[in-house]
Parts: structure tokens; sequence; C-alpha cells
């Protein structure tokens, strides 16, 4: 009897030992699972976050130079001279131009030129294989379609963008689906009057492919909306397009995720965590992006439209890919069981391994977020934050900066004659000779295309800002490629010479003062290119 009392108390301490040191590996296995989950999660969102971002830039750096070449048409010299007699000469000349920028602009449907009545002047298409210009008797008279009634009313200046919605031909929907938007502005002549508008048609399944790929680098799935709700980049389910298909009519978020899309509609951007899983989002104006082809003092620069706009950047997370994470790490849990001791070595390495691994891949997407990929000077959202910042420096302390706005001159016929390739390669180059004479606390800037922006902090006055300025502009006039070279036309302007009423505080800092430098290149320009301008005060 006393050796079972013995026995007895021995499996009595046993099963109260026991499950006392079992919690141990148990809590150390269920702390490690949880914070294992949450820190993907978390690591998760972030790169979503940083996903839509990339997003948004990149229909940006799409849009930006089709409305650029929009605003060079308008002010074509074959224009001119075509408003000052409809000559057969000046309409071939004017669609020799055309064909050219068709060839090298591969995403471009239709350039033309309608005049104030909507009929095709003169009209380029991308064919099948190669561009061609149509002849007289296939122009048509478009005067009743949106893009010419809502363009030919606008201010000079004013870019018309379109709503983003598939091309239709004799009135049915291309197939393959072709997604497009057309950009116009109206054309005056010399005495102020309409003559009519420039039109491009550009094919925009390159900025959708643009946005898809900058979503893949997330785990989420990309999406893209109009206004209305209705998909037009979506995983299959749902299908897109809705909005041009009559059977389509209910197949849009609000019907389908009714307290997600709510919750879009109250808040300009963040996150929502629904049944459904995760949605990032950003409501994103193309308008509030896109220049106009001047600044005007009344306001009226910049894109306009009546519908279609904004679009919802959307990264979607669904919830049965985050419970097959959670799942998977319970079934890790339970398959460690006895040996966790072992194992949390080996689990801690992998841990710290797939951690660092995150961090390095977020600062390589927060790298591609401010930084120029081909030339690796900063971006324009980069430069613009550092303008601010050293413009309230040089508030505190009353000191002068330059802002310089550099446009090469030729590099247009590089690009045309010896490919995109040397046309990066100039680019390269020329970022190089920027960051050579740049100082440690000056930042030089790719603002996009050919144009690039130097700061030059704690100048001394105008001519130590022009002195700069030649020695960049010489220094690029040295440079070749198989023969050619390019110049720089050069726009200079100073805080607080040229904007003496002008606060850094105030919103318009960093972008008058961009944008009065941008206006003194153009002048340099004017002047015949290749030299120095400064602002007027």
């Amino acid at each position: 009897m006393a050796d079972m009392g013995k026995h007895g108390t021995t499996w009595r301490s046993f099963f109260l030992l026991y499950p006392l040191l079992a919690l141990v590996p148990v809590a150390i296995v269920t702390g490690y699972s949880l914070w294992s989950f949450t820190d993907r999660l978390e690591a998760v969102k972030r790169s979503e976050r940083i996903a839509v971002d990339l997003e948004r830039e990149a229909v940006t750096a799409q849009l930006q130079p089709v409305a650029k070449d929009v605003c060079v048409l308008a002010q074509q010299n074959e224009l001119a001279t075509l408003l000052l007699g409809a000559t057969t000469e000046a309409r071939l000349a004017m669609a020799s131009e055309y064909l050219a920028l068709a060839r090298n602009s591969h995403n471009y449907d239709q350039i033309r030129y309608l005049d104030e009545s909507g009929q095709e002047i003169v009209r380029v298409n991308q064919g099948a294989s190669e561009s061609l210009i149509v002849s007289g008797p296939d122009l048509q008279n478009k005067s009743g379609r949106p893009y010419f009634t809502e363009s030919l009313p606008l201010q000079s200046g004013q870019v018309y963008l379109s709503p983003l919605d598939l091309n239709i031909e004799h009135g049915q929907i291309e197939t393959p689906y072709k997604p497009m938007i057309r950009l116009a502005t109206p054309v005056e002549d010399s005495a102020g009057r309409k003559r009519g508008v420039i039109v491009i048609n550009l094919l925009a399944q390159g900025i959708l492919d643009q946005v898809q790929a900058a979503g893949d680098l997330s785990p989420g799935q990309v999406m893209m909306l109009n206004d209305q709700g209705y998909w037009l980049i979506t995983p299959n389910p749902p299908p897109g397009w809705g909005f041009m298909f009559p059977e389509r009519a209910k197949i849009r978020m609000p019907e389908l995720y009714p307290e997600v899309w709510a919750h879009m509609n109250q808040n300009h951007s963040g996150m929502i965590h629904s049944a459904q899983g995760i949605f990032t989002y950003d409501h994103y104006n193309p308008l509030d992006h896109i220049d106009g082809c001047s600044e005007r003092p009344d306001g009226l620069d910049g894109a306009i439209s009546t519908t279609g706009y904004p679009w919802v950047l959307v990264s979607h997370l669904p919830q049965s890919v985050i419970n097959g994470w959670r799942h998977a790490l319970i079934v890790r849990a339970v398959l460690i069981g006895v040996p966790v001791l072992v194992l949390l070595a080996i689990g801690t390495r992998s841990t710290l391994l797939v951690v660092a691994e995150r961090r390095r891949h977020r600062e390589h997407l927060e790298a591609l977020a401010r930084f120029d990929a081909l030339t690796g000077l900063a971006n324009r959202a980069t430069f613009e934050e550092a303008l601010r910042e050293e413009l309230q420096r040089s508030e505190r302390h009353q000191r002068r900066l330059a802002v310089l706005y550099l446009d090469l001159d030729g590099f247009k016929e590089i690009n045309d004659t010896q490919g995109h390739k040397r046309g990066d390669e100039v680019l390269i180059e020329v970022a190089q000779v920027l960051k050579t004479c740049c100082r440690a606390t000056d930042l030089a800037a790719r603002h996009g295309g050919d144009e690039f922006a130097l700061m030059l902090a704690e100048v001394a006055d105008a001519n130590a800002a022009t002195a700069v300025a030649e020695k960049i502009r010489l220094a690029i006039g040295q440079l070749s490629w198989d023969g050619l070279g390019v110049g720089a036309s050069i726009g200079i302007a100073l805080w607080p010479d040229h904007c003496p009423d002008q606060s850094p505080d105030q919103s318009p800092g960093p972008s008058l003062l961009l944008h009065l430098a941008d206006e003194a290149m153009y002048h340099a320009k004017s002047d015949g290119k290749n030299r120095i301008r400064l602002a007027n005060a």
C-alpha cells in the first residue's frame, strides 16, 4: 500500500509538473507563431502601401509625356503655316511630323488636327506594322465627339483628358480590347481665334501594364477602378469594363463590396480590413498631375475633363490568403511539438533572415519611389521635398538659394537616329555631369524625359548661380555620341530674389520657384537654345 502511495504521488507530481513545463515550449511556439503572423501582415501592409504609391507614379509617368507632345504639336511651325493658308504642302509637312512622332511613340493610336468645324485635316494612324498617313477621302468629321466638343472651348494652354474606355469601331467594341485615352488641346491662330484642336489617341494598355507591374511587387491583387466603381484592372473574376457592357452594369465594387466602397468614398486614401480581406487604396486624379501647355495666372493651366475621374488604385489582399498564412502557422506550431527547443535556434535564425530580406526589399521599393532608376538622380517628388526643406532653412538663416532647370537641345535627334539605348546613354552622361558639378549641399534631379533640375544651396548671388550653369552647359556641350552632341537650355530662379513675397511655408513655394526656372528655360530655348536665362523678378 505504501508503494502504491509512492507511485501515486509520483504520477500526481508528474501530472502537476509536466503541464507547467509543457507551457514553456507551448508559450514559445505560440508566441513565435503570433509574432511571425503579425510581422508578416505588417510588412505586407507596408508593401501594399508602397505598391499603390508606385502605381500612382506609373500613371503620371505615362500620361505626362503625352500631354507635352499635345502641347508641342499645338505650337508646331507647320501648323502655324497651315493656319495662314490651307495648302497641301503645309498639310504634308504636318503629317510628316505626326508620322515621325507616331513611329517613335508606339502607343499613339492616332495623332490628329481637327479644324474648328470638327473636320479632320491631318491624321496619322498606327497600323498593324507601321504608322500611316490617312488620305483626304478617309478623313472624317468628329464634331459630335466629346473629345472635340469639350476641348475646343478650353482656354489656350489647357489640356483635355478623356475618360479611359475601350475603343469602338463602327459602333462595336473593338476586339481584342483596346483601352484608350484621348488628350487634346485647342489651337489658336496669331489673332487669338480658335482654329481647332490637336488630339492624340493614347493606347492606354501601356498605362494598365505599368500599374500591374508596380502592383506585382506586393502580394496583393492589383485593381484599378473608375469613379463609378467599375473595374479597369481586375483579378478575373469579376470581369472589367462593366460600364461598356449593359449586361455587366451591376458588376462593380459598390455592388460586390458595398462596405469597402463606402469606406473608400469617405477617405482619399487608406486601408480597410473587411471580411473580404485587406484593401489598400488611393484616389488618384490624373487631372491634378498632368500639366497644361503653359502656366497661366488665371489658374486655368493643367488638364481637365467633365467625367471619368478620379480613378481608384487598389491593392487587395484576399482574406483567403491571410487565412492560408494563419493556417500554415498553426500547422507548423503543431508539427514542431516536442523538438521545439532544438528547432527554436534554427527558427530564430530563419526569422532574422526573413526580416532582413523584408527590410532590404522594402528599402529597395522605397528607393524606387524616390530616385530615378535610369540616372540614379533624385526624382521629382524627392527634389521638391528637399527644395521645400532647404527653402525653410534658407529663410531661417537668411540665405539665398537657386534652382536651375535644364532641358537638352538636340536630344530628340540622337534618340530618333541612334535609338533609345543611345538616348539613355546621353541621359546617364548628362546626369554624371550634374553630379560632378554638385556640392554636398546641392541636389540634382531628373524631372522627366530630358529635363533636369539642380538645387544650389547657399548661393551667393545670381552671378554665382550663372557660373555654375555655364560650367554645366560647357561640360554638356563637350559630350559626343558618334559625332552628335547636345546642348543645354538652362533657366535660373533665385529665392528670395525672384519671389520676394513668397514664403517657403506656403504650399506653392517649391513649385513657384521651379515654375520660374522652367519659364526662364523656355525663354532660353526661344532665344536660340543652348544658353542661360534668369527668371524675371
